[in-house]
């Protein structure tokens, strides 16, 4: 038996217990780090996110759009922190939700009740080494699965 998947054996709510409970132990210090970054966004505290950022970070914009598609990437730690506190700052109305995003910790960013990005991150050696943000919120529906 692989140890990330239930017993085929366990059925109904037990076997749904023992996902969660696996999924909580495998990705509790991801999940850590998420809250930790959306509480120094939060605070506007920019020195803090930083911290929570590996050396060569890169951070990936998509703007989803179909028509004029565009992707932009910002490396290092200094633009990037300045990047995600004016994105994640700025805007007094954009309220910043830590929700699972494509089965990993991530952040939802809503404003009226309509998503307008998701962001995930990837990490290497318990510092983010990729930061994914998604545009568009009509095509973020699907995004998000809890």
């Amino acid at each position: 038996m692989a140890l990330t998947t239930a017993p085929k054996a366990l059925t109904g709510s037990t076997r749904h217990r023992w996902i969660a409970a696996w999924r909580s132990l495998t990705h509790t210090p991801h999940r850590r780090a998420v809250h930790a970054f959306r509480l120094a966004a939060e605070r506007g505290d920019g020195k803090e996110l930083a911290s929570l950022l590996a050396p060569d970070v890169a951070v990936v914009v998509d703007s989803g759009d179909d028509e004029y598609p565009t992707v932009r990437v910002v490396r290092g730690v200094d633009d990037a922190a300045v990047l995600l506190m004016h994105g994640l700052t700025d805007p007094a109305d954009v309220v910043i939700t830590e929700r699972p995003v494509n089965h990993q910790p991530g952040l939802v960013l809503e404003r009226d009740r309509e998503r307008v990005a998701v962001m995930t991150m990837d990490f290497i050696a318990g510092l983010m080494a990729v930061v994914w943000i998604r545009l568009q919120p009509e095509k973020l529906r699907h995004w998000i699965h809890v």
